[in-house]
């Protein structure tokens, strides 16, 4: 899994102090973020992009900043395409559902986009980081496999991808 946790230069999104910033340059931090996430793409040493929206999980889910994503549509599009030219797939990252953010790592709209842009490889993850949330929520990431058009998900040995057929 590629995941991308800080930006060059920068602590992890974990640790910064968003309600000691402006909004401009939280979006500042958010422009390096994904431009930084399409390099790791291109450089294509992953399986899967993992937690996309990694970033949300403090700046909406701990501080309450509301993050308009709209100004990255277009290169998210290109992290997409990118991976899926490259035989790579994302991950659904559940941990959101655990924590004050509420949702999924992406949401449904980002899954979506990336099966209507061709993606068929697609994982979900727990983010466990405790014995007690291993599988956690994976059932309501199926379901949102399932809501974006999947049919398999994805599993992989050796860095080869095994596709699995979704029935529940």
């Amino acid at each position: 899994i590629g995941s991308h946790h800080q930006n060059k230069g920068k602590d992890d999104f974990y640790w910064i102090e968003y309600k000691n910033m402006d909004l401009s340059q939280t979006y500042a931090l958010l422009d390096d973020y994904f431009k930084e996430m399409l390099e790791m793409c291109k450089w294509g040493k992953l399986d899967v992009l993992g937690h996309l929206t990694y970033p949300l999980r403090y700046i909406q889910g701990d501080c309450g900043i509301q993050i308009d994503l709209a100004p990255y549509d277009e290169i998210i599009r290109e992290i997409f395409c990118t991976l899926i030219q490259k035989g790579k797939g994302i991950e659904i990252n559940v941990s959101g559902l655990r924590q004050k953010y509420g949702k999924p790592l992406p949401d449904l709209g980002f899954v979506k986009l990336y099966k209507a842009l061709g993606g068929e490889i697609l994982t979900i993850g727990s983010d466990a980081h405790c014995t007690a949330d291993i599988g956690r929520d994976i059932s309501a990431g199926v379901e949102m496999a399932q809501a974006a058009g999947f049919k398999y998900l994805t599993y992989f040995k050796k860095h080869e991808p095994k596709f699995i057929k979704i029935e529940i």
